[in-house]
């Protein structure tokens, strides 16, 4: 993000943002920076609600933009709230993607896509098959739970084929990094206790136009 800040993007949207704090932490606002939050309304008036209860004011530079992924469309939600469609910006969009259709993620990196100079940062899932047997049965049982709770993972991406869907989709550029590449870049010596192989991915795709 603080690479796309210096390069002149003065648009961040934190899509799916639940309770994230950035946009109360945001260090770029002298710059101008505004975050567009993303989320169901009844979300958004719950995380209102939480943060006046801490004593926080939502800085001005946070505008929040009620969605749902799954029956509006994006482009409208953010437009309405001052979004500027023709203005580079930069989407961070992580937890979210599992949850998702097929269909609602790719209308959504569809919407991304098509602003200028676009970078989006977001996880995935590996489907169930790409697991070895010793570690199938747990990741089964976690999606289970996530089920039970009212959260079933609906969207899990092989990376090859999640790769054809970015390029599909317009993004130019691609960096996913599998569990090998984020232990060794973000956990230090606790990547030791992390048994590597399939599983969570992050992604940074960007498109230049």
């Amino acid at each position: 993000m603080a690479g796309c800040i210096a390069g002149g993007v003065r648009q961040v949207v934190v899509l799916g943002a639940g309770l994230d704090t950035f946009s109360l932490r945001n260090p770029f606002a002298d710059l101008g920076v505004q975050v567009f939050e993303v989320d169901y309304a009844a979300t958004q008036s719950w995380k209102r609600e939480r943060i006046k209860g801490a004593g926080l004011v939502e800085p001005q530079s946070l505008i929040f933009a009620p969605t749902d992924f799954e029956t509006e469309s994006l482009s409208e939600s953010l437009s309405r709230v001052g979004f500027k469609l023709n203005q580079p910006a930069f989407f961070q969009w992580l937890g979210v993607v599992p949850y998702l259709t097929n269909a609602a993620v790719s209308s959504t990196l569809k919407f991304i896509s098509e602003i200028p100079q676009a970078v989006v940062v977001f996880d995935y899932a590996e489907p169930f098959q790409n697991y070895p047997a010793e570690r199938r049965a747990n990741v089964i049982t976690v999606a289970e739970r996530a089920a039970a709770r009212g959260e079933p993972w609906l969207s899990l991406f092989d990376p090859p084929k999640l790769r054809v869907l970015l390029r599909c989709e317009g993004f130019e550029t691609i960096e996913d990094l599998g569990l090998l590449e984020i232990t060794e870049r973000l956990y230090g010596d606790l990547q030791r206790n992390i048994t590597v192989g399939p599983g969570p991915h992050i992604v940074r795709a960007s498109v230049a136009r």
